[in-house]
C-alpha cells in the first residue's frame, strides 16, 4: 500500500546529495523514525521519481532478511539495474545477467559472480566485503553513480559475521562514487551505532528526523485520500488525533470508511462509520491493524519470562510514567523494571523523554489499553461482551474530543499544566524542568493596544510561573510588554513561558531569549498533549 504524502523538504534534500555527489561532495543521510511515519514510503518515492542517467539506485529492505539476501540483492541488482539503465535483456538469475553483461562491464560481472560463490561457500565475511565492493567496481568501468538505500539498516548486526558495521564504514569511506542513505525505526539503537560503529573519517551520515504527521499535514493527507467524499472538520480532527498522525494508520482507516461508505451509500462520512472502520481494523482480531499490534505483543511479551514486560505496558498506558513509580506499582526491583524498559526501548515500542516514560506509538496506546488489556483481564465469558465495552469507549473517545476540542486554549492549558509532577523533559532539542503546581489560576495582561493577553499564573513551592497564552502572531512588541509587566508583579516571577500557537517571528524570539523566556509553539504544546496522554490542540 502507497501511504506517501507531502515530505517535500525531506525528498528535496535527498535530491540535493544526490547532485552533490555528481559535483563530488558527498554527505550521506540517516533517516530516522518510528513505524509507520513513512520512512520506506519517502525513499521508494525518490527511487520512483529518480530520472538520471548518471545514477543508480539500489533498495534494500533488511527487515527480517539475513546476509544471504544483502549479498545476493547487491549482487543481481547492481547488474540487474545498469541492464535496465541500457535497455538491455533483463535476465531473472544472477548467472545469466553476469553472462549477458560479460563484455560490457566484465569486471562487475565477474566480482558479482565472485561474491555469490562465497556465499555459496559460507565464507560471509568475505562475500559481504565483496558485494559492498560492487558499486566501486562499476563506477570504475561505467562512471556510474550509486545510491545505496539501506531500510532498517541496525539489522546488519543480525547477519552473523564479526564487526560488520567496520566493514561497512570502510567501504563508506573508500567508495566516494557511492551515496548512502540508512534508516532504522529503532532510534536508540541507531544514533549508538552512528556514534560508535559508524564513526567515518570522511563521509559522516546527517542525521534526517522523519515525524509522524502534523494535524495540519493529517488533515491534507485525509482530503488528498478521500477523493469526494465529504467528511466534517471534526471527524478529520479525531482521525489525525487517534492514530497520532502516522500515514500508515490513516491509509488504513480510510480506505477502509471509503469502502463502508460505498456499500451503505453515503457521500459523507459520519461517526458511526468512522466508529465501524476503528472496530473493523483496530478491535477485531483480523484487522490489518490489530493483526499488526498482536504480532508486536508476542514479539516482546511471548513466554513467561517477559511477564513483567506486559505489566509494564498496562501501567504506562494506565499513567504510570516514572521508573521509579513503576519499581513500586509493580513490587519488583530496580534492576528488573530497568532491564526491561531497555529492551522495550530497543524494540521501538517505548520512548524515554527525560524522566518520563511512554509508549511511542499513539494508536498502539490505545490498543493496549482497550483492546488487549481488557481482553486478558476480563472475567466476563458473554460473547460480544468486549465488543460493546470497545465501541461505548470509542463512542466516548469520540465524544470527548469533539468537547476538548472546542475548550478555549486557556482551559487547555491548564488542564495540561495541572499534570506537571517536577518532570525533567525534552521538546524539540531543549531541556525543561516542569515543576508540580500547587495553583494554577487564569489572568489578564493589559497590552498597550488595549487588548488583553491570556495568562496562567501557576504557583510552585519556589514561586510563580506565569504561561502567556497566543493563537495570534507574536510580535517584539509583545515580548517587552510582557516583560515589562512581569517587572512590576510585587514578586518577580520565577519563569515567563510564551506559549503561542503561531511561529514568533525571529526578533520577538531573540527578544524573549534576552528576557530568558521559554517559546512553546504548536509542535512542543502537542509533544506535551501526546506525552499526558491528552487531546492534540486544534489551532
Amino acid at each position: 500500500m502507497n501511504y506517501f504524502y507531502g515530505r517535500k523538504e525531506i525528498l528535496a534534500l535527498i535530491r540535493k546529495r544526490v547532485g552533490d555527489l555528481k559535483e563530488g561532495y558527498r554527505q550521506n543521510l540517516a533517516l530516522l523514525g518510528s513505524r509507520h511515519v513513512g520512512k520506506s514510503a519517502i525513499l521508494q518515492k525518490f527511487i520512483r521519481d529518480i530520472d538520471d542517467h548518471a545514477v543508480m539506485s539500489l533498495y534494500f529492505d533488511l527487515e527480517g532478511r539475513d546476509i544471504n539476501y544483502f549479498v545476493m540483492k547487491m549482487a543481481r541488482g547492481i547488474l540487474y539495474q545498469y541492464a535496465k539503465s541500457k535497455g538491455m535483456p533483463l535476465h531473472e538469475t544472477l548467472t545469466a545477467l553476469a553472462e549477458s553483461l560479460m563484455s560490457a562491464v566484465p569486471g562487475t560481472a565477474k566480482a558479482a559472480l565472485e561474491a555469490a560463490i562465497l556465499l555459496d561457500k559460507n565464507k560471509l565475511p568475505a562475500a559481504y566485503e565483496a558485494a559492498l565492493r560492487l558499486p566501486e567496481i562499476l563506477f570504475q568501468e561505467t562512471n556510474l553513480f550509486s545510491v545505496i538505500v539501506i531500510d532498517e539498516f541496525h539489522q546488519i548486526d543480525e547477519f552473523g559475521i564479526n564487526e560488520p558495521f567496520k566493514v561497512l564504514a570502510e567501504r563508506i569511506t573508500l567508495q566516494k562514487s557511492s551515496l548512502f542513505i540508512i534508516t532504522s525505526s529503532c532510534e536508540d539503537r541507531a544514533n549508538r551505532i552512528l556514534a560508535e560503529r559508524l564513526t567515518l573519517l570522511f563521509g559522516n551520515f546527517e542525521l534526517v528526523t522523519v515525524s509522524p504527521f502534523d494535524l495540519k499535514s493529517s488533515q491534507a493527507f485525509i482530503e488528498s485520500r478521500s477523493g469526494h467524499l465529504r467528511m466534517g472538520l471534526h471527524l478529520r480532527n479525531f482521525l489525525a488525533d487517534f492514530t497520532g498522525g502516522r500515514p500508515l494508520y490513516l491509509d488504513l482507516l480510510l480506505h477502509e470508511i471509503i469502502n463502508l461508505a460505498a456499500i451503505h451509500k453515503q457521500p459523507e462520512v459520519y461517526a458511526p462509520l468512522v466508529v465501524q472502520s476503528i472496530e473493523s481494523l483496530v478491535f477485531s482480531r483480523w484487522g490489518a491493524i490489530s493483526r499488526h499490534f498482536e504480532l508486536i505483543i508476542e514479539g516482546v511479551c511471548g513466554g513467561r519470562p517477559n511477564r513483567l514486560v506486559m505489566e509494564i505496558l498496562f501501567a504506562l498506558v494506565n499513567g504510570t510514567h516514572r521508573a521509579k513509580d513503576l519499581v513500586d506499582l509493580l513490587g519488583v526491583k530496580q534492576a528488573q523494571v530497568t532491564q526491561k524498559l531497555n529492551f522495550l526501548v530497543e524494540n521501538d515500542v517505548i520512548e524515554r523523554n527525560g524522566t518520563h516514560v511512554h509508549v511511542k506509538d499513539k494508536l498502539f496506546r490505545y490498543w493496549i489499553k482497550y483492546v488487549f488489556q481488557r481482553r486478558i483481564k476480563s472475567i466476563d465469558l458473554e460473547i460480544g461482551s468486549e465488543m460493546r465495552d470497545f465501541k461505548d469507549e470509542l463512542a466516548r473517545a469520540l465524544s470527548q474530543f469533539q468537547v476538548t476540542s472546542r475548550k478555549d486554549l486557556s482551559t487547555r492549558m491548564t488542564e495540561l499544566v495541572a499534570c506537571f509532577s517536577n518532570e525533567l523533559l525534552t521538546l524539540q532539542g531543549h531541556l525543561y524542568r516542569l515543576p508540580a503546581f500547587s495553583e494554577i489560576r487564569p489572568i489578564k495582561i493589559k497590552a498597550r493596544s488595549g487588548n488583553f493577553f491570556d495568562v496562567l499564573e501557576a504557583k510552585t513551592e519556589d514561586g510563580i510561573w506565569l504561561l502567556v497564552l497566543r493563537k495570534d502572531p507574536v510580535g517584539e512588541v509583545d515580548i517587552h510588554m510582557v516583560a515589562e509587566e512581569a517587572r512590576k508583579m510585587g514578586v518577580r516571577p520565577r519563569r515567563c513561558v510564551i506559549v503561542a500557537l503561531s511561529e514568533l517571528d525571529d526578533t520577538a524570539k531573540l527578544k524573549a531569549l534576552e528576557e530568558h523566556m521559554w517559546i512553546w509553539n504548536e509542535p512542543e504544546v502537542n509533544s506535551l498533549m501526546n506525552l499526558y496522554d491528552q487531546p492534540y490542540i486544534v489551532p
